[in-house]
């Protein structure tokens, strides 16, 4: 319950009975599955069993926590029609999009995408916008803490428990299970290991069955060590982390200690003005121009967790080196799949390689890992589909997980175009 970290003022989580709360109803989308599937042949993605149903998207608001305070939030909520029931539950993290709430995927039919995909499968699908990204309604009183486990895990787990609060004809009729599946990308890979790390702090009365994390940044630390060593596509983000944690940290009079001016103060502008931060890192700016000479030493003798508070920020929201240990005991079916690609040119899959078995020992976490052979950033997700869909069912289905604490070489994911 002492959920304060890196000089955080103190907060405890809280226990209200207005958490999970639903308040308010937003945009829906009807999607039917013969657009779907047109959208999926566009792309040239085929799917190891057929789309089933046509679905209803909608947005909805809920009330969850943020450093021990009622907030509001908000989500999609997918559904299949034409079915009594439900083949399952699963929450939906999705990937980089922004850091306000103009930048909240439900607010677009792109973000509405994967969930009509797991809804036309026979899924009852939530997809939280994240703390700070809100899809409609009042203002989010603060900007998206990127990359900061305990904001976004806390929040996704809020929005499964809300699902329940949701009037049963806007579901279809479905009751969903306190059983879930989680399933999240790139950023949202993140975040679902940080739901399996938090779930059984916080929401015991709820069971996961598995967990699928596709380049999630597990390494943290070691990911930002290297983009504040050599200019690299994560050099972007990781200035994005950082002024963007700042605020949730209680650290934004402090910024001019990890960047120099005037990006002190740009930093921060640019992450509130729109949804696009490349520019960050456009032009002739080096890593000089834009950090601190002794943030940058501490990354060059590999001594960036030392320092304080951006050190211990990213330490904290690293899987490999976070103070906040995994209790849970998994049952012999749950398991955890982790896929990365290895052409990966933003999570740079090294780093997760040489992690992946101490983090899988160490921590007890009951794993497999794939790494798709000539897959990118975005492509592994979609390459390595039919082995998540595979995952997804034998979990449902309670079969035995086998995990294993080897990172096999690369593979050529059953999803990878032909072509």
């Amino acid at each position: 319950m002492a959920a304060e970290r890196c000089g955080q003022p103190a907060h405890t989580w809280i226990d209200d009975a207005r958490i999970g709360e639903v308040t308010g109803f937003g945009e829906r989308q009807d999607i039917t599955k013969a657009l779907l599937q047109a959208v999926l042949d566009m792309e040239g993605e085929e799917l190891p069993e057929p789309l089933q149903y046509d679905t209803r998207i909608e947005q909805f608001s809920y009330m969850t926590q943020d450093r021990g305070e009622l907030i509001e939030a908000t989500a999609l909520l997918g559904t299949p029609k034409g079915t009594d029931e439900a083949r399952g539950v699963v929450l939906v993290l999705h990937g980089t999009t922004g850091f306000t709430d103009e930048c909240a995927p439900s607010r677009s039919l792109e973000g509405a995408a994967l969930v009509a995909l797991f809804t036309s499968l026979g899924y009852i699908a939530i997809a939280p916008d994240y703390i700070g990204m809100k899809g409609f309604g009042d203002r989010s009183p603060e900007i998206h803490p990127y990359l900061s486990g305990q904001a976004t895990a806390i929040a996704s787990i809020d929005a499964v428990r809300a699902i329940r609060n949701v009037p049963a004809v806007r579901r279809n009729n479905l009751c969903p299970s306190t059983d879930m599946l989680v399933f999240g990308g790139s950023q949202g890979g993140h975040a679902a290991l940080w739901v399996d790390r938090l779930q059984p702090y916080y929401a015991r009365e709820l069971n996961l069955l598995g967990t699928v994390a596709t380049v999630p940044p597990m390494d943290l630390l070691a990911q930002m060590t290297r983009a504040l060593q050599q200019e690299v596509n994560a050099t972007a983000n990781s200035i994005a982390f950082f002024g963007s944690a700042a605020s949730w940290y209680g650290a934004t009079d402090r910024l001019d200690e990890i960047f120099n001016a005037p990006y002190d103060t740009r930093v921060p502008e640019v992450l509130y003005g729109g949804c696009d931060f490349g520019e960050l890192t456009e032009g002739d700016l080096s890593l000089e121009t834009v950090f601190t000479a002794e943030i940058l030493e501490q990354a060059q003798n590999e001594t960036l967790g030392d320092q304080d508070p951006w050190g211990c920020i990213a330490t904290e929201n690293s899987l490999t080196d976070t103070s906040i240990e995994r209790i849970q005991e998994d049952d012999p079916s749950y398991g955890i799949l982790l896929v990365f690609g290895e052409e990966d040119n933003l999570v740079h899959t090294p780093i997760e390689r040489a992690a992946y078995p101490s983090m899988c020992e160490s921590q007890g976490m009951p794993t497999q890992y794939i790494e798709c052979a000539g897959a990118g950033h975005g492509p592994a997700t979609f390459y390595a589909l039919p082995e998540i869909l595979e995952f997804m069912n034998q979990r449902l289905a309670g079969e035995a997980f086998t995990p294993s604490c080897d990172a096999p070489a690369p593979v050529v994911c059953r999803g990878t175009p032909s072509e």
